[in-house]
């Protein structure tokens, strides 16, 4: 008790030092590139699904123009961005339309349909609704030869509100998603016989399973604060998470963020609290399914010095964990960040250093790798420091650019392998070697090198393009390799307008070579994730991915369009996990009508 008394002591003087927040410049590309059309909401066809292994990092804000430049994970399937609200505006503008209504349906049975709603013609008030359904009940091919269903559904429902408070902006959104889908891959050779019966209870092959998640958030902001004037701002999260397996999760966030002028320069704070509970998860501390629960306590106090030419930040980032099956933790890390704009409005020099705890909650690693073993455990990693620097800024009034580096060291990051255990061979059963087809999950120390280009054009009201590359190294301390970390992927998207009617888009989706682990062990103890005892490491190599979309839309009448999209147009039906290859081409047409 008396060193839990000490940590909390340090944790309260520390965040008191300081007690205001500001905002500084960050490493995305600046804002000056100069598209001016007035904001319309728009509808993006399709995106990938976010479900590939990647090192958390640190969000960046985005430009004002409407485009995203980012690295996405390659998976072939159907997903419409939801309808944002858009902002408050303080002058009067002209009746728009309220919504969108969509629907269609593609090959590998995909029945689609999509409704947006925006009241955008309140002064003070946006609100909106949007709710979708996409599903699938194609067959795919694994690796091994056998055809096998992969179905999968996805409905949302989601109510947003943005109301302007004098200058500050209130934020409410309430959302809920559900995801099936069936545990339907297995790697490299044939399916075992004995997993292909409907009875059988060896893993979770052919075995359905569903994601629900119910979210709520509210935050207020002033947006139009300037860097030098007193703020005070909040947000908060909760979600609720559960899946058919019976494994749930309750999460809570709230931060608060202030900032105030002092005698010399800026004093910034956020600090707040993060809860999570999950429960019917493996432990290892006692090797049963039982309840994880963890409450952190953090305070990020800094101080901000400069102009908008050059400016210095520097700072401590402060948690406090409490973790109901380990000891109680207190991390540090330091904060420093240098702006310098040689050229205004140009270029935009930044370095710095900095560090994270990641809270690798359940519903978290669920959504990354959604194959992943229902009953595993849970882990936080710390990004122990990074170092980061780069320049962004425009070649001209319509392109901008942005190249950056940084180096990162990362304790306990979570990695997924395949665990292949023996079972006496008999006549019913000749092979008596059966891998799982659920991922485990390991925790390692990562160090990583990533290099990142990203350039962006807009050219009139025509053409848009874009283009995202990264180059990533990977150092592991206890294991042979960062498994099913890519070396390297890019995205490259362009859209076109050819008429007043007609618009074409294309996206492309690359990523490098990944090793995947399949773990053998005479004698497997499910207790001890990643034991090295007796074990033979049995790694695949997945093949570089090459994922082509194209997406065309032909408007009928000011209400009416139809729209038509083909996915992994390159026929590549790679895997987006060992033993889990996507659906090859497949497309999707419809209509939609504008209200």
């Amino acid at each position: 008790m008396y060193r839990r008394f000490q940590y909390i002591l340090l944790f309260i003087i520390a965040g008191a030092g300081l007690s205001v927040q500001a905002q500084t410049q960050t490493d995305t590309l600046r804002r000056e590139v100069e598209v001016t059309r007035a904001y319309v909401p728009t509808i993006s066809d399709a995106n990938k699904l976010n479900s590939m292994p990647k090192i958390d990092e640190e969000q960046a804000e985005k430009p004002t123009f409407q485009y995203s430049i980012q690295s996405q994970p390659v998976f072939s399937t159907f997903s419409v961005t939801p309808l944002k609200a858009a902002t408050i505006e303080t002058t009067p503008h002209t009746q728009r339309g309220y919504g969108l209504v969509r629907a269609g349906f593609g090959s590998y049975y995909k029945p689609y349909a999509e409704v947006f709603f925006n009241n955008l013609n309140s002064k003070n008030t946006v609100f909106g609704i949007h709710g979708k359904h996409l599903s699938s009940y194609g067959d795919i091919e694994l690796p091994g030869g056998n055809k096998v269903d992969a179905p999968f559904m996805n409905n949302e429902l989601e109510l947003f509100v943005k109301h302007s408070v004098q200058s500050s902006v209130l934020s409410v959104n309430a959302n809920i998603k559900n995801d099936g889908f069936n545990y339907y891959g297995y790697p490299v050779v044939e399916v075992p016989e004995l997993l292909l019966r409907d009875d059988q209870q060896i893993n979770y092959f052919g075995t359905k399973q569903a994601f629900t998640k119910g979210s709520f958030h509210i935050d207020l902001d002033d947006i139009n604060a300037d860097i030098d004037e007193q703020e005070f701002g909040f947000s908060f999260d909760y979600h609720y998470f559960g899946t058919k397996t019976e494994q749930k999760e309750h999460f809570a966030n709230f931060t608060a963020n202030v900032r105030a002028p002092l005698q010399v320069g800026i004093g910034m704070l956020d600090a707040g609290l993060e809860y999570t509970q999950a429960s019917n998860i493996f432990v290892p501390s006692d090797t049963t399914l039982n309840k994880h629960s963890m409450t952190v306590l953090f305070a990020k106090p800094a101080w901000y010095i400069g102009n908008e030419t050059a400016n210095l930040k520097l700072g401590v980032n402060l948690w406090f964990i409490m973790d109901n099956t380990t000891d109680t933790q207190a991390k540090i890390a330091p904060v420093v960040r240098a702006n310098w704009a040689p050229v205004k409005e140009i270029i935009n020099l930044y370095a710095g250093i900095d560090g994270n705890f990641i809270n690798n909650y359940y519903s978290k690693v669920a959504y990354e790798n959604p194959f992943v073993n229902p009953d595993h455990d849970l882990k936080s990693s710390v990004e122990k420091i990074r170092f980061y620097g780069g320049f962004d800024g425009k070649f001209s009034r319509k392109t901008a650019f942005k190249f950056s580096a940084e180096y990162s060291i990362t304790g306990d990051q979570p990695l997924y392998y395949l665990n292949e255990t023996y079972y006496a061979s008999t006549e019913i059963n000749p092979n008596p070697r059966i891998v799982d087809n659920t991922f485990a999950v390991l925790y390692d120390d990562i160090d990583r090198l990533k290099l990142n280009a990203e350039i962006f054009h807009a050219s009139s009201d025509r053409l848009d393009l874009a283009l995202s590359v990264n180059y990533y190294k990977y150092k592991t301390d206890k294991q042979e390799e960062a498994w099913n970390l890519p070396d390297w992927d890019a995205t490259f998207s362009l859209g076109y307008k050819i008429t007043e009617q007609l618009s074409v888009s294309t996206d492309v989706y690359l990523m490098g070579e990944r090793s995947a682990l399949i773990l053998q062990s005479q004698d497997f103890d499910p207790a001890i994730p990643g034991r090295t005892e007796d074990a033979v490491y049995k790694v695949n190599k997945l093949k570089s991915a090459f994922d082509l979309n194209l997406k065309a839309n032909y408007q009928i009448t000011s209400k009416f369009s139809v729209f038509a999209q083909l996915n992994n147009f390159g026929f590549q039906q790679y895997e987006r996990w060992l033993g889990y290859p996507v659906q090859s081409l497949n497309g999707l047409a419809g209509i939609s009508y504008a209200f």
